[in-house]
């Protein structure tokens, strides 16, 4: 689908978009536990006053960042002041797993609330049973380390020390753990000055339209986009996930189809929670089944608009829809996959053609780690065995 931007929407659009990538450029070259965590994880995003994503660097984590917004928000009554930033792992009020961390800073203009700045990046070490966190014989959400729920480490640009020391208390690496929270608040600020000084080009009312107007036509030409789409009544099933726990085979099974202009991904049919670590957060599980349609169009911006366009059926006690305590450390990637996977062979279908998707393979797939993941050793397992002694 070609998209067609207005010149105003292009301008704007490109102009935060230049922001998060000056945003993701210096985290990735100051993150100083980059050769331990996967680099892709790493997001940066500005939403608008009204919390609505309207530029995110990485496109698998729109749906994410989204949803830690809006619970970092609950749990402040909606109501951040200049100079906070809060932190928070929980995969449960929005995130992913625990490894993946997201700070949170409002963004004033003039005492006037223009928006919120938004930085993700993968912790080194959080606790748990191992390092890492990526632990395939997790029972539980604690096995894989300390969960922090919305958490002010900044309260008006003061640090809150007591914060700091439960975090770097639960880690193995403290150091490493401290001086990244440093680079990502500091970058955080920056683009706090960055969007500030964006919107004095403009007269506050009108970036707040000029927004708006974005996210709308987003949502328009996305809803234009699928009504092309004929998925039938058929339905994908993927490979069976691997536990290390259970002598049983886990599947994602996806049904597909068009209810009131809306795109509805049905998971009802995918099998119920795990012992171990494969399970996922409908969170997770949502962003992965909007990947493949990202790929589809290519130029069409990501933002907050294109959520409304698509519904998801996730039933709790499904392996997609993990509830405390389950153990999700996992679940960005092989779970992950296999729903991707699963919502782009519809898609094949319905557009009577072949849909590469190597945006999605690179996205979800193992990452490539200096230290071991040891699993059970039976056939079929992904992780090597430590050899018995």
């Amino acid at each position: 689908m070609a998209a067609i931007a207005k010149p105003q929407q292009q301008s704007l659009q490109s102009s935060l978009a230049a922001i998060t990538a000056r945003m993701r450029s210096t985290i990735l070259r100051a993150l100083t536990s980059r050769a331990l965590v996967d680099r892709r994880h790493v997001t940066c995003a500005i939403a608008s006053a009204d919390a609505k994503i309207v530029q995110v660097d990485n496109p698998a984590r729109l749906v994410v960042t989204d949803a830690v917004l809006h619970a970092v928000l609950a749990a402040f009554d909606g109501k951040l002041s200049d100079g906070d930033v809060v932190l928070t792992n929980d995969p449960f009020s929005g995130g992913t797993h625990l490894q993946d961390a997201t700070l949170v800073t409002p963004i004033f203009l003039r005492k006037k609330l223009v928006g919120y700045g938004i930085a993700q990046v993968p912790l080194a070490d959080i606790g748990g049973q191992s390092l890492g966190g990526y632990y395939p014989f997790a029972l539980e959400i604690w096995a894989e380390g300390v969960r922090v729920t919305p958490v002010k480490f900044y309260r008006g640009r003061q640090i809150q020390r007591d914060a700091l020391t439960m975090l770097l208390l639960n880690s193995r690496l403290p150091h490493l753990i401290e001086k990244d929270v440093e680079i990502v608040v500091g970058v955080l600020n920056q683009c706090k000055t960055d969007v500030k000084s964006l919107v004095t080009q403009y007269t506050t009312a009108d970036y707040t339209r000029e927004v708006q107007d974005l996210l709308a036509d987003t949502e328009a030409q996305a809803r234009r986009a699928i009504q092309t789409f004929a998925f039938g009544k058929g339905y994908g099933q993927s490979v069976p996930i691997h536990s290390c726990l259970e002598e049983k085979e886990f599947r994602v099974v996806t049904r597909l189809s068009i209810v009131d202009g809306t795109v509805r991904i049905d998971f009802s049919d995918t099998s119920p929670t795990a012992k171990g670590f494969i399970n996922a957060t409908a969170t997770t599980t949502k962003a992965a089944a909007l990947m493949p349609f990202l790929g589809l169009w290519p130029s069409l911006f990501v933002n907050s608009g294109l959520l409304s366009v698509f519904s998801c059926v996730i039933p709790e006690g499904s392996l997609l829809n993990a509830k405390v305590p389950q153990s999700v450390g996992w679940s960005v990637y092989e779970p992950s996959l296999t729903v991707a996977y699963g919502i782009d062979a519809h898609i094949q279908q319905a557009q009577l053609a072949y849909v590469s998707v190597p945006q999605v393979t690179n996205t979800f797939s193992p990452p490539a780690l200096p230290f071991m993941i040891t699993g059970c050793g039976r056939p079929g397992c992904p992780f090597p065995s430590l050899p018995r002694a």
